[in-house]
């Protein structure tokens, strides 16, 4: 698989070595490492409509606090550390970057998720207009990024 320099310099030298030199121990661990390459490949998409917002903060959350993202480093052969250590600082120089927009589709999609098993009608009445109203705010945010600061 061929991954861009710019994501190769992002992940640093230990890791941009190993995807380089297809330097593997099996086919598992190449197979967890194209995941997590994956999803830092997410996290760079720029594009704010729904299906691409929804990818990024998905890998975005994933990679920021969750324990499976540890397990999948771990068979990866990589230190969970060192790669959320690699996104952070990513975040902070400014080479992934979010628009509010994309977090609004996230916020929208948790929504209409609840409407959909929702069974309550005064209930789901309430999370129509919630979601009619993410909706609007989607359709009227900026494409101006937001600080790295608020993702933490």
């Amino acid at each position: 698989m061929i991954y861009s320099l710019d994501l190769l310099k992002l992940m640093g030298t230990k890791i941009a070595y190993d995807i380089v030199s297809d330097n593997h121990v099996n086919n598992e661990q190449k197979l967890w490492r194209h995941v997590i390459l994956n999803a830092f490949e997410d996290v760079k998409i720029l594009s704010g409509d729904r299906k691409s917002s929804l990818n990024k903060c998905d890998a975005h959350f994933w990679i920021s606090g969750s324990k499976d993202f540890e397990q999948i480093c771990w068979w990866a052969g990589w230190e969970p550390e060192n790669v959320r250590y690699r996104y952070t600082k990513a975040l902070q120089e400014g080479l992934i970057k979010f628009k509010r927009r994309h977090f609004l589709w996230h916020e929208y999609h948790k929504l209409f998720e609840r409407l959909k098993v929702a069974e309550d009608k005064e209930y789901r009445r309430e999370l129509r207009r919630q979601v009619e109203n993410k909706r609007r705010q989607i359709m009227d945010a900026d494409n101006v990024y937001v600080d790295h600061k608020i993702l933490d």
